[in-house]
């Protein structure tokens, strides 16, 4: 699959297709996937080390064209990570590993995306920042209306924030539900392997 962080490319699609909001993108190129409105957080918090926080944040809207935004973004993504408006002249690569995180989602935000994929926003964080993190995808999912896809291994974390939870195993679905229809144990013995699946239930 290919998707764009306002310009980041990952890997190619090796076999069925991508559609989004109707339409297939499996042979888009990371522009046209980021236009459309699709921003990627990857694993690994890939800040730009010696830019400032503020150029970091910046760089998500380099192929924007309504510039006059870009203002009113910037000030609506520090409200949501305020830690981010306290380092604005700090380069990316002294910050914390969290900290680092909230501006890696923060320049993806800069995109103005109607869908995010973040890949394991915890990996490495202190339980206390990964709360924040979540609770921060809350508001977002509440007050702006975002989508947001997350990968993530923690089957207690999924079941406390998401909406729908899918446990993929090489590159099939295993199981399908919400929290109200699945356990831990299910998420964990489909994961690994164990048990039988059928209509998102473990038997």
């Amino acid at each position: 699959m290919k998707t764009a962080n306002c310009g980041r490319t990952q890997n190619s699609l090796a076999s069925g297709s991508i559609t989004f909001e109707g339409e297939n993108i499996s042979g888009a190129s990371p522009e046209v996937i980021s236009a459309k409105g699709i921003a990627f957080v990857p694993e690994g918090r890939h800040v730009f080390a010696s830019l400032t926080v503020e150029e970091n944040l910046r760089s998500g809207t380099f192929r924007r064209k309504d510039r006059g935004a870009v203002e009113g973004d910037l000030e609506r993504v520090l409200q949501y990570f305020p830690r981010l408006r306290e380092r604005l002249r700090q380069p990316g690569g002294k910050m914390s590993g969290g900290e680092q995180q909230m501006l890696v989602i923060g320049r993806a935000l800069m995109c103005r995306p109607r869908l995010m994929l973040i890949d394991e926003p915890s990996l490495g964080l202190a339980p206390k920042v990964v709360e924040e993190v979540y609770e921060t995808f809350l508001r977002l999912r509440a007050e702006e209306g975002l989508s947001i896809l997350v990968n993530e291994q923690s089957s207690r974390r999924v079941m406390r924030y998401a909406d729908e939870i899918m446990v993929l195993r090489d590159g099939i679905v295993q199981i399908r539900g919400t929290p109200s229809t699945l356990t831990a144990s299910a998420l964990h013995d489909a994961y690994f392997g164990v048990g039988t699946f059928e209509s998102g239930k473990a038997e």
